[in-house]
């Protein structure tokens, strides 16, 4: 389905068993290993279509389920215009996260796991779709008990940019204690490079000025547990280090 023309929708069914503003206010949880170690190109649009997938999985769920949705579901719940044209864009992004691969390395057996995001991508000329996880996904998303972050799948539907929302999943990771503290995320520039997926050439002075000062700014504006600071190690002149504070915390909401 590369050709643009194939995109083409006969009417506008409804086939969403929910309501829409309710289903925003599920949670997306995933391991710890998949929000810091997990390397891809997501775009925002994908990550919030990954996002409302994964939010459909239950607690009890011991394996991937077929999810039924509709173009029309998607874009009531993900905030997008309902036409034509958004619904050729979801086709395309759900054909390219088909392809798209993801690598996710866990350190304790020493193996790198290569794969695509769904096992099953089924489009109808009606609009409605089918979708089914990657079943190499298991570990990172079926039968959580610890090391696993969740948020509400309407904050990062809020968010513009695919930093902003690499960036507030990172940070809801570093929050071990539900905003009980002040959340700090640390590592070099290279490891932000890394997380947020930046142009590989890019020096630490791009990432700040075109990504991190961006992305705090998007999320402190539409993240109400969220204060986000930009703070810098130096080495001589040297930007060695970089920490993430939040500065939000329960104490502070009182």
């Amino acid at each position: 389905m590369s050709n643009k023309q194939n995109f083409i929708w006969k009417n506008d069914r409804n086939f969403a068993l929910d309501e829409y503003e309710k289903q925003q206010y599920y949670y997306v949880a995933e391991s710890n290993d998949l929000i810091t170690k997990a390397r891809h190109d997501l775009d925002a649009r994908e990550l919030k279509i990954m996002d409302y997938v994964v939010s459909k999985i239950k607690a009890t769920d011991e394996n991937f389920n077929i999810i039924q949705t509709s173009m029309y579901e998607l874009t009531n719940v993900l905030n997008l215009k309902r036409n034509g044209r958004t619904y050729s864009q979801l086709a395309e992004s759900l054909e390219s996260m088909r392809s798209k691969s993801v690598r996710v390395y866990n350190e304790i057996e020493k193996r790198l796991t290569l794969t695509g995001w769904f096992e099953v991508v089924d489009l109808w000329e009606n609009g409605q779709i089918q979708l089914k996880i990657n079943k190499q996904f298991a570990p990172y998303l079926l039968k959580l008990k610890n090391n696993y972050t969740q948020h509400l799948l309407i904050d990062t539907v809020r968010l513009k940019s695919k930093y902003s929302i690499l960036l507030y999943k990172l940070m809801r990771e570093a929050d071990k204690d539900k905003g009980n503290s002040i959340a700090i995320l640390q590592g070099k520039p290279e490891e932000f490079k890394e997380w947020l997926g930046a142009p590989k050439n890019y020096e630490y002075k791009h990432l700040k000025e075109k990504i991190l000062k961006k992305a705090v700014e998007e999320i402190n504006l539409k993240i109400q547990d969220m204060d986000l600071e930009i703070f810098q190690g130096r080495y001589g002149r040297k930007v060695v280090q970089v920490e993430i504070h939040n500065n939000w915390t329960v104490k502070s909401a009182q």
